[in-house]
């Protein structure tokens, strides 16, 4: 009884996929469905206003984050130097 029980809900879920009914023609899982709309390329590739903004806002945070990089955190303190400024060297008898 065990074994008919679980074949039997198999063999219904096969014939329940049997009986589906043909798509009709402007089902877009059909083949004899239209093909859809061509998008011409040029514009797929073409940066939106979005984009552009934030390019620009990039940047920018690229240009403080080099600044920076290159004179640290505060004006006016030690950490505040360039750092590519060549270190002193002292001679030690």
């Amino acid at each position: 009884m065990m074994i008919r029980l679980p074949a039997a809900v198999a063999a219904a879920l096969f014939a329940g996929c049997a009986s589906v009914p043909p798509l009709p023609a402007n089902h877009p899982a059909s083949p004899d469905a239209p093909e859809g709309a061509r998008v011409t390329r040029h514009a797929l590739l073409r940066a939106d206003e979005t984009t552009r903004k934030t390019s620009v806002m990039l940047s920018a945070a690229q240009k403080e984050q080099e600044h920076w990089d290159a004179y640290g955190p505060v004006s006016g303190t030690p950490e505040n130097t360039p750092k590519n400024k060549p270190e002193t060297k002292h001679e030690h008898p």
